[in-house]
């Protein structure tokens, strides 16, 4: 064991600022908190940020020193005492180990917004930088979905962000981090950042980077890396369910020792993502639409074929979404779809319900849209057949967070809708169901599906594309539309694309 000390960070949230219900603690309780020694216990070996610093400080013979794991689903902004609760955790950490501390990982998001603040990111690093000065690098991991702001970039020695959506890289993204950290601390590099930002706001699925405009954006940025100078090509399409001034796409390179370089890379860069803007905005059909293509394509499946793959993208737990949205559910159930699955419904009163009536039970319920008005009324009158409970509790074995663990609450796998043909994953908390075995844990088979809805925008394509036989993305209603337009916005910068109109020699300035 070398004499190498680091602290590691890990608070994350990514703050829908027009969905209006807090995300206070007992929501990152739902969803991850581990403190303390916890930490290397629930992510040693999984594809996190985390479980890669582990891999890389172990490979290096660094010792760390772990603080705090917290993540919630996505929602309403961060109350400040949640938000000083979990940064206290750090900084206090920060504080007793200043002496002896040879560098500090902080695996952030980018886009938690806590009360009263317009960035959640930027003044935990200030802070930990007023503790340890200038002397001890900092290198901070990203979602991609961060919106990156100037205090960031000039607290921060790098930035490291996620290269793909899915996020199927968030271990390779902490190996990534804590080797830049291990060669900053022993002075092999010198880490420089400069950061451009385009003007342009991506449609949710064309963030997408398994396929086009993203996909090629993030092969030029890794062209990029192989200039001997450049050490991290960041691309941020931004978080555009957030209303503040730093929201949108923005592209912070960081080069060794070596600014000119980070500039011009950053620059050519976002020029080559504004030529190609319209490329960025696309039309999706709507439920009915959607619903019925499914449907139709359904009827021609053969039996070795996967099933028809539907995201409800509005109503995305993942970014805010309330996860009771009936849009898509309501069109699957009059349009009469049978061997059908949709997962999920965030309705903690239909689960009670049916843990009332019991396994094996029939039951009727009003279902969904209980949130806000935001997501589709509520249907009513809903007959169903109670055929699974569960404690939500299952473990991803999918390619994104492979090995963190779930908890849904109580769920319940409701039959309902024609022949009780649609499978309805009814849930106590809200989560993306991003990882198929969220089907698996209450007796479902995904495979064996015609179609199957999934809220989510683009991480379900990790584990779902390779068993679908057709993948529908569907411009629904909801606090995660998929269109920016959606949305008033009164706090960032403007003019921004394809919210105002351009033309081209609007940027670069």
């Amino acid at each position: 064991m070398s004499d190498e000390l680091v602290l590691v960070g890990d608070f994350s949230h990514e703050t829908n600022t027009f969905a209006t219900t807090p995300t206070d603690r007992p929501k990152f309780q739902e969803r991850r908190e581990y403190l303390g020694e916890q930490v290397d216990h629930k992510l040693r070996e999984t594809n996190t940020a985390v479980g890669g610093a582990i891999d890389v400080a172990e490979n290096e013979q660094i010792e760390l020193v772990h603080t705090v794991a917290a993540s919630a689903t996505p929602g309403g902004i961060v109350p400040q005492e949640t938000y000083d609760f979990y940064c206290n955790q750090i900084l206090d950490a920060v504080e007793k180990h200043r002496d002896a501390l040879d560098g500090v990982l902080l695996c952030l998001h980018g886009a938690m917004v806590p009360e009263g603040m317009e960035d959640g990111e930027g003044p935990l690093v200030t802070k930990t930088r007023e503790i340890v000065g200038d002397g001890v690098p900092i290198v901070v991991t990203l979602d991609l979905h961060g919106n990156i702001t100037d205090q960031l970039v000039e607290e921060a020695d790098a930035l490291v962000a996620y290269e793909s959506y899915p996020h199927i890289d968030m271990g390779d993204t902490g190996r990534r981090g804590m080797r830049i950290l291990t060669e900053t601390m022993r002075g092999e590099t010198d880490p420089t950042m400069h950061i451009e930002r385009p003007p342009v706001l991506a449609m949710g699925p064309l963030q997408n980077t398994l396929e086009g405009p993203m996909a090629e954006v993030m092969a030029k940025a890794r062209e990029y890396e192989e200039r001997d100078e450049i050490w991290k090509v960041n691309v941020f399409p931004g978080f555009h369910q957030a209303d503040i001034p730093s929201m949108g796409f923005s592209i912070p390179v960081v080069a060794d020792g070596d600014t000119d370089a980070a500039k011009a890379v950053a620059r050519e860069l976002a020029e080559y993502i504004w030529n190609r803007r319209e490329d960025f905005v696309g039309d999706f059909p709507t439920p009915p639409e959607a619903v019925a293509e499914a449907q139709r394509a359904a009827a021609d499946l053969d039996a070795e074929d996967g099933p028809i793959v539907m995201a409800d993208v509005g109503d995305n737990p993942g970014g805010g979404g309330a996860a009771d949205g009936t849009t898509v559910l309501r069109e699957m159930i009059d349009q009469e779809l049978t061997n059908a699955g949709f997962a999920i419904m965030h309705d903690p009163d239909v689960v009670a319900d049916c843990v009332n009536a019991g396994v094996g039970e029939h039951i009727t319920v009003t279902m969904g849209g209980k949130t806000d008005d935001l997501h589709g009324e509520a249907i009513e009158d809903v007959d169903g057949y109670v055929k699974a409970i569960t404690d939500g509790e299952f473990v991803n074995t999918g390619p994104m967070g492979t090995g963190s663990e779930n908890h849904l609450g109580t769920a319940v796998h409701l039959k309902c809708g024609h022949e009780n043909g649609v499978s309805v994953i009814v849930t106590k908390n809200r989560l993306q169901p991003l990882d198929a075995e969220i089907w698996r844990h209450v007796g479902i088979q995904p495979e064996r599906l015609d179609v199957l809805v999934v809220k989510s925008t683009n991480h379900y394509r990790a584990d779902y594309e390779p068993l679908a036989s057709r993948v529908i993305p569907i411009n629904s209603i909801g606090l995660v539309a998929m269109d920016p337009r959606k949305f008033d916005f009164n706090h960032i910068r403007r003019p921004q694309f394809p919210l105002d109109d351009m033309d081209d020699g609007a940027y670069p300035p």
